[in-house]
């Protein structure tokens, strides 16, 4: 490709597209600008690294992507549509970096300056990454138990009056208790601590899927199942390829609300001795009143349940391209 292709490839923004592409931008300098010049006087003696840092290196970021969107514009647009988030999260960021260790409005331990919080999120990326693993693993175990137990209880409840006779009171009567409330019970009745957090992670994700799937079947025309039984398909055809396709906005949802619910047992099932994972070192933190690693467990778990759960609506999205009803992420 030559100078004058890449040349007739620019697409140059509006006047309005690049002052909400430059106001970010500006935020941003004015906070590195505030960090630089005003003093540090809380706590005596302390020298920020991180946050400088993480400010020089969101503003070259940030530059890449406004190049970059020169050429592409779908990147543009993305940045036009975050860029009123962007100048709130600095703003925001700014005025709390204000008032810890610029001032000393907010007191140590409790309020942790942005400094600290990065120090904590950066400064041993490996003992960090092994929790993020812990807990990932954990919830990846659980969620993958409760989705392969919602499918079948849901299916069974959905497709078979016997079965929905037999079971529809038990999930009543198990499903809306919340799973710590099993947490006694589960380490009595699992063979290790690690089988009974999987179990209270996968009970979250059971119920949901199981009532979602089980209602949606119930909802599939009978016309469909009668024309494929007619054609002589097997009761496993019917479900496979007849009322699993017709039922796939209801098994996505099941999967988002048990996902979420899953999420927050993940902390309650890390308290049951297992020897690593995000929550684990929450309570451990709050032990030691180490507020700066709280915050900073806290943005990893995030991160973690932002990509999983983006994750799980691009799946959706693919599965589902003829749907423009469903969840949106």
């Amino acid at each position: 490709m030559d100078g004058r292709s890449v040349f007739r490839l620019i697409q140059f923004a509006t006047a309005r597209e690049a002052v909400k592409l430059a106001c970010p931008l500006v935020v941003m300098v004015v906070a590195l600008i505030q960090d630089a010049t005003l003093p540090t006087v809380y706590p005596e003696g302390y020298v920020e690294w991180f946050y400088p840092v993480f400010l020089m290196v969101s503003i070259i970021v940030y530059l890449v992507l406004a190049a970059l969107s020169i050429w592409f514009k779908p990147v543009r647009f993305k940045i036009i549509h975050l860029w009123g988030l962007l100048i709130a999260a600095f703003i925001l960021l700014m005025i709390y970096n204000y008032n810890t260790v610029k001032t000393g409005n907010l007191l140590l331990p409790v309020m942790p300056s942005p400094d600290r919080v990065l120090a904590a999120l950066f400064g041993d990326m490996g003992r960090m990454g092994v929790h993020l693993l812990g807990s990932l693993s954990l919830l990846l175990q659980g969620v993958g138990l409760g989705f392969v137990a919602g499918m079948i209880y849901g299916t069974l409840m959905g497709y078979s009056r016997f079965w929905n006779y037999w079971l529809q009171p038990f999930i009543k009567v198990i499903g809306p208790v919340p799973s710590t409330a099993w947490m006694a019970i589960a380490m009595v009745l699992a063979p290790s601590s690690h089988m009974a957090s999987v179990f209270m992670v996968s009970l979250t994700t059971w119920f949901p899927l199981s009532v979602n799937l089980s209602g949606g079947i119930r909802g599939v025309p009978k016309t469909y199942i009668e024309r494929a039984e007619i054609m002589g398909a097997s009761p496993w055809h019917v479900i496979r390829h007849v009322i699993y396709p017709a039922v796939l906005p209801n098994i996505f949802t099941g999967l988002f609300m048990g996902l979420c619910f899953s999420l927050t047992a993940l902390v309650n099932a890390e308290m049951l001795g297992v020897k690593a994972g995000l929550g684990w070192l929450i309570n451990y933190a709050q032990g030691w009143n180490e507020f700066d690693l709280i915050f900073s467990t806290i943005i990893i778990f995030i991160l973690m349940a932002f990509i999983l759960l983006t994750i799980l609506f691009k799946v959706q999205q693919h599965c589902m391209r003829w749907s423009k009803g469903a969840i949106q992420w």
